[in-house]
């Protein structure tokens, strides 16, 4: 057998292996005639993709073009299920990103790893359940999806999906061990069972089954492709596929590249993209952030909270996968510290923007209630005034109603509040994270319908109170919120800064004018009775 370097070289060729016969990508019947010249639309691209990957694993041209029908239902369906209202970030254009430069498996794999999301899609589809008759066991009053007691004695390609990921019959299926996943798996190997070899089918339940996120090394240090490798061994004997041990090598090494792929959003540079499409993750796991305009603080507040427990808890060690030296330790090393730091800026800017929620959410509270967000911070202008101020001159310039031309024009709805991403930290706060407050005050990199792309408010309390300060009231931001909670939160904070603040909502949500302005009064830095927790 040729040994692991050998074939970790020639892991990423066109090329697998040495078999023009047996291999992917050694030898194309593409008809490039077939491809148009334009502007192609997703379901284009889908059919496309499909009937280019299906003539480089070895399909006939004159096949590819009987199997038309069928390659226009699997592009329908992949585009059906990813196009959703619930999906936001898992969508057509997700399976496009990580399949770039990517070979015929790993591409064919990609395109269907995601289509079935079960619990944030609300179940199956009709066209999904057709595919998948026979496979699942719902339970409609719990919600608990089990696998079929006899589905493996029935159907020996969804047996093989069942050992390639270690599930056992009438085993109720977990969404974060692996649910959505398998029945992905097993809905492209239904589609495709008639069309490609079982060993290609395998490789690709292979792939789908490594693109189950953030997975530990059991008890004896056996890593989740470790015990892949083991399964694959196991269904490729089962099914008499004929794979030999440098082909599952091999399988395994692209399956981890596919993998790594799928979770490449960890390790960019980009810090303000990270929170981008960590924002676009948001609405798939809290319905109420999918329309736009109508959520509630406390929706947001709840939303933000979930995302921040989750990051806290997650290990970058547990992101990336590695088999038999692909990739290399190097390269692990890297991607995982730059996971590492794109981790801990979100972690910091998720526990400051529920900070700053959680203020607008206590004075929304001792003023009549939860509202919608859209009440106290949408349709904010964010441009910087053109006259630059001191941090106490344009709290004396927002307050005196000193704002820009088109604020005192008054031609639409105004926002005092979008002033705090201009006020600049004091020189005398050191414990700032510069990239944090940056992305505070400057904005993520996309826009979303749910929430300003820049974060005013936090970023004032940030520049003014810093890491410590902020952790101290963090501790007073209950969701959700009620009148104690939102008076020991605004005790916990500079009473003249909670003032500024209340005072500049009362310009911005007129229907409660009267009651922040109550507030502003009571808070304000003339009333020294009010020092605050922070100070003790």
């Amino acid at each position: 057998m040729r040994d692991a370097s050998k074939a970790s070289a020639a892991f990423g060729k066109p090329s697998l292996n040495t078999s023009a016969k047996e291999e992917e990508g050694s030898s194309s019947h593409y008809d490039e005639s077939l491809v148009l010249d334009t502007a192609p639309n997703d379901i284009f691209r889908l059919v496309q993709e499909l009937r280019r990957c299906l003539a480089e694993l070895g399909v006939s041209a004159e096949d590819v073009k009987d199997r038309n029908r069928d390659v226009e239902s699997w592009a329908c369906l992949i585009y059906g299920s990813m196009s959703a209202p619930s999906r936001t970030f898992h969508d057509v254009g997700h399976v496009f990103d990580i399949s770039r430069g990517a070979d015929c498996i790993q591409t064919i794999s990609a395109l269907f790893h995601d289509v079935i999301y079960y619990t944030i899609d609300g179940g199956l589809s009709t066209a999904q359940a057709k595919v998948l008759d026979g496979v699942i066991v719902e339970k409609h009053d719990d919600s608990a999806v089990s696998l079929s007691e006899t589905i493996c004695s029935e159907d020996k390609h969804v047996a093989m999906v069942v050992t390639v990921f270690g599930f056992n019959p009438g085993q109720v299926l977990s969404p974060f061990k692996g649910l959505n996943e398998f029945l992905s798996a097993v809905l492209a190997v239904r589609c495709l069972k008639e069309t490609l070899h079982d060993s290609y089918l395998l490789r690709i339940a292979a792939c789908i089954e490594a693109t189950v996120p953030f997975r530990k090394a059991d008890e004896n240090g056996r890593t989740p492709l470790d015990g892949l490798h083991e399964r694959v061994c196991k269904a490729n004997a089962d099914m008499e596929s004929g794979l030999t041990e440098f082909q599952i090598v091999l399988a395994i090494q692209r399956a981890a590249d596919l993998a790594n792929r799928d979770v490449t959003n960890f390790a960019t540079k980009d810090h303000a993209q990270f929170l981008s499409n960590t924002w676009k993750l948001l609405p798939e796991s809290n319905i109420s952030l999918r329309s736009d305009g109508t959520g509630h603080i406390s929706s947001f507040v709840i939303a933000l909270k979930k995302m921040l427990g989750f990051l806290e808890n997650l290990d970058p060690s547990d992101i990336y996968g590695s088999y038999q030296n692909e990739p290399s330790d190097d390269v692990m090393r890297n991607l995982t510290e730059r996971a590492r730091r794109n981790i801990s800026i979100a972690t910091r800017y998720l526990r400051l923007k529920v900070l700053g929620l959680s203020l607008i959410a206590a004075l929304a509270e001792l003023t009549g209630g939860d509202a919608p967000l859209i009440m106290f911070v949408r349709g904010m202008t964010v441009d910087e005034p053109k006259d630059k101020h001191s941090h106490q001159n344009m709290k004396k310039a927002m307050e005196a109603g000193n704002g820009s031309a088109e604020q005192k024009q008054g031609n639409s709805r105004t926002s005092y509040i979008a002033n705090f991403g201009t006020v600049q930290r004091t020189s005398s706060r050191r414990d700032c994270d510069e990239e944090v407050y940056s992305l505070l005050k400057c904005g993520r990199k996309v826009e979303s319908k749910f929430d300003l792309i820049n974060s005013p408010v936090a970023a004032y309390l940030y520049g003014i109170l810093g890491d410590t300060m902020c952790d101290r009231s963090f501790d007073f931001c209950a969701c959700p919120m009620d009148s104690t909670n939102a008076k020991k939160l605004l005790d916990s904070l500079p009473p003249d800064d909670v003032a500024f603040i209340a005072r500049s909502c009362s310009r911005i949500v007129l229907t409660r004018a009267e009651q922040l302005i109550g507030i502003a009064n009571v808070y304000s830095e003339h009333c020294p009775s009010f020092q605050g927790n922070h100070q003790q």
